[in-house]
């Protein structure tokens, strides 16, 4: 849950869960564990207890209140014993990052749990084919709205690390925590290449069988550029990989864990679990692919220039055989009649990822990597303006919301039967 860190009267506050099935009720008390910055007003929050097997219904009490909220059960199979749980897409349109990732992680035994605020359609429906080819499991992730409010508050969207990014990782571990092997927490533009062994398993197994006592890894982020393909026609994976280029800038990594290592998670680890149980993967390093180049040699993307990244050769290591597999199994996608059909209507060039990285640089990157005025605030840009266009709509998370009864100190709002909706438009 996002839930109010500044509010006094969440001091100490514990939460009493109560849990029914057909013939018992049980109430326990939930120990909390807290996972964001501080400088945010609102930070990503899981309760964690038992409760009656064969769970009928959870109500959360306070203060002699209740609140009837709904519940979902945990996976106990998964398409593949390597989970990447995908952060939350906002009008999404770099379709071409997507090819080259989700077909490395299927080469190399992967399977991409993605979610989705807001996507251009052509791109959206692109993710649905790749979903009924079992590639992907799509789902939502939803801007926080209240359907009844009685008092004051401030908008959380505007007072969480980046629309509550967090909250969907811990989600999504605690959705396949029961079912995978292992579990990793990537942006869509972060790409990992096995460097020993054929797949992720055989890899991540290795790594923490030569550092005993660790169970999870931790993998740096390396900026790339790359040629990115206008058209779905010219997308070449060969391709692609002949024009990525290397920097030096290794940035704040992201984790891979063994499941029975995390109950929850932050960006880019959790802040409860032990450093000296991690494994600090020096090499490889994630392929970091944010910087991509138009075929003429440009960078469209203009506000990429206020960071001053040189690029050389390759330093990644990417076999021969993968490229070819990778190859072969676009291919075979690409002359699938869904996707011919969808394809001419796929984004051709760089709208959003222009504007979107101008306000990530404004309310952070700025002061964080080039020493620009303003200091540290809470990492959010909800306050981007998003123009909208006829031509490109967007797919748009969406769901009934409620909100609970006035309870003290916590009122819960919550959604349920979540769908995709095409009213909303392109927006966070």
């Amino acid at each position: 849950m996002a839930i109010d860190q500044r509010s006094h009267s969440m001091q100490n506050h514990t939460f009493t869960v109560i849990g029914t099935n057909l013939t018992t009720s049980i109430s326990t008390v939930a120990t909390s564990q807290a996972e964001g910055v501080g400088n945010c007003r609102y930070t990503t929050l899981m309760g964690r207890t038992n409760t009656v097997e064969n769970l009928k219904t959870l109500e959360i009490e306070s203060d002699g209140m209740t609140v009837q909220i709904p519940f979902k059960m945990a996976r106990y199979t998964a398409p593949k014993p390597v989970i990447i749980c995908i952060s939350p897409q906002f009008v999404a349109e770099q379709w071409q990052i997507f090819l080259m990732h989700v077909h490395a992680a299927n080469r190399f035994g992967g399977h991409l749990h993605i979610y989705l605020t807001s996507i251009i359609k052509s791109y959206f429906e692109l993710m649905q084919e790749y979903e009924r080819q079992g590639y992907l499991t799509l789902d939502y992730w939803l801007r926080m709205k209240f359907f009844n409010i009685e008092s004051q508050y401030f908008d959380p969207n505007a007072h969480i690390e980046w629309r509550n990014q967090a909250g969907a990782q811990t989600d999504c571990l605690l959705q396949y925590k029961e079912a995978a092997e292992y579990i990793a927490f990537f942006d869509m533009d972060d790409i990992l290449f096995p460097k020993n062994y054929p797949t992720y398993l055989e890899e991540f197994n290795a790594v923490l069988a030569t550092n005993p006592g660790t169970n999870y890894m931790f993998y740096g982020r390396r900026e790339h550029e790359f040629v990115k393909a206008p058209t779905l026609s010219e997308f070449s994976f060969t391709e692609l990989v002949d024009s990525l280029r290397s920097s030096k800038v290794v940035k704040r990594g992201k984790v891979v864990v063994r499941t029975d290592a995390y109950n929850a998670t932050w960006i880019h680890y959790s802040k409860h679990v032990s450093f000296m149980t991690r494994a600090n993967v020096t090499s490889p390093t994630l392929v970091h692919v944010q910087l991509p180049v138009e075929k003429d040699g440009k960078r469209k993307n203009t506000s990429r220039n206020m960071w001053k990244i040189e690029f050389g050769p390759l330093n990644e290591t990417i076999r021969e055989d993968d490229i070819r597999a990778i190859e072969e199994d676009i291919y075979r996608m690409k002359n699938l009649t869904t996707i011919q059909s969808l394809a001419p209507q796929l984004p051709n060039a760089d709208f959003y990822l222009p504007i979107v990285f101008k306000c990530y640089y404004d309310a952070f990157y700025g002061a964080a990597f080039d020493h620009k005025p303003g200091g540290f605030g809470c990492p959010n840009a909800d306050f981007c303006v998003l123009p909208q266009r006829e031509n490109y709509k967007c797919i748009h998370s969406d769901a009934q919301y409620y909100s609970g009864p006035s309870m003290k100190p916590v009122t819960y709002h919550f959604t349920s039967h979540s769908f995709w909706s095409k009213d909303i438009g392109c927006y966070q």
